[in-house]
């Protein structure tokens, strides 16, 4: 079985960023998602959506930087949400105590 390469798209507007990963958490789209999540920790003061519903599979690397996000936007009291994920992350998720961010 051939693992989906980990895609990432960003989109921002005034008061918002989206994130929307696709495929399978692998090395190289670990990367970038950890460079976004700088980014953001680094003084975008913006509401957070991530958008799962082309993601295949999570690893803890990814999970680690979901929570680390959300403590940040909580910080900051800005909202972090993730949407439209599958089941199978889903039920990740909600192991993770992250069930809270989903909408």
């Amino acid at each position: 079985m051939k693992i989906a390469k980990m895609n990432l798209e960003t989109s921002e507007d005034d008061n918002l960023i989206r994130i929307f990963i696709s495929g399978s958490a692998e090395p190289e789209g670990v990367r970038k998602l950890v460079e976004i999540s700088d980014s953001i920790c680094s003084g975008k003061e913006k509401n957070i959506e991530i958008d799962l519903s082309e993601m295949e599979y999570l690893d803890s690397t990814c999970i680690s930087i979901f929570l680390k996000l959300h403590r940040f936007q909580r910080q900051k009291n800005l909202d972090f949400r993730i949407s439209n994920a599958s089941e199978k992350v889903l039920s990740l998720l909600n192991l993770c105590s992250l069930s809270e961010t989903l909408s």
